[in-house]
């Protein structure tokens, strides 16, 4: 009887922290339009991240500053693949991310696992979205 009650608060436990990482990890690091928000170490007031922009890339006209790490590389073409870099650090490899965005640079293309900030724009194309970048800025 001790032993199961003991896995019930246990499992209850469980659910609770399961909930609240959810939670952070979904509200945590987003931005709502109408506030005011102080940036943290090693971050720019205004970044925007790889998910918040697959979300709704709609709400993002002209140019940004988009935050990721490069998942992956096709330099002759001149095109590198990025994935959201809180992502990136929660879980530390390039394939646990959900969202890919690719990104289009004429200068030199960074290598993979490099975080990098990117000064640009959406560009639709028949494959989707591209970043078109006229900035790339390695983070670390």
């Amino acid at each position: 009887m001790k032993s199961g009650i003991i896995t019930v608060v246990l499992a209850g436990i469980v659910v609770v922290v399961g909930i609240t990482y959810s939670f952070i990890r979904k509200n945590g690091n987003t931005v709502d339009r109408g506030t005011t928000v102080a940036a943290g170490p090693n971050e720019l007031s205004g970044v925007v991240h790889v998910d918040d922009l697959a979300q709704s890339p709609e709400d993002f006209q002209g140019e940004f500053v988009l935050r990721g790490v490069v998942a992956g590389v096709r330099k002759t073409e001149g095109i590198f693949a990025i994935i959201d870099s809180r992502e990136f650090e929660s879980c530390g490899v390039l394939t646990c991310a959900p969202n890919t965005i690719p990104v289009k640079f004429d200068g030199e293309i960074p290598n993979p696992k490099t975080m990098v900030d990117i000064t640009g724009r959406v560009d639709r194309s028949e494959k989707g979205l591209i970043i078109d970048a006229k900035r790339v800025e390695i983070v670390k």
